[in-house]
């Protein structure tokens, strides 16, 4: 099992190799993990709003719905017709 030394330089380098957006990220998540270790809140975590909204946007975005996935399909349809 690492040390908690070796755990920090993991995390040095991390930062070292992700984009500034990413260690942004990077430390929100930090962050989370602290206050809910202290008790769990989003109000006591910055950004976790945005944060949360991001994360679902990015989802939508990647899952389609069925209403969009059917009018799309139908779009098509007259499209070949």
């Amino acid at each position: 099992m690492k040390t908690a030394i070796n755990y920090k330089e993991d995390l040095i380098n991390l930062t070292r190799e992700l984009p500034s957006n990413k260690v942004k990220e990077l430390l929100d998540f930090a962050e989370f993990l602290k206050v809910k270790a202290s008790g769990f809140s989003y109000k006591k975590i910055p950004h976790s709003a945005e944060y949360i909204r991001k994360m679902r946007v990015e989802d939508g975005k990647r899952l389609k719905s069925s209403k969009n996935f059917v009018e799309e399909l139908l779009e098509w349809q007259r499209s070949n017709s």
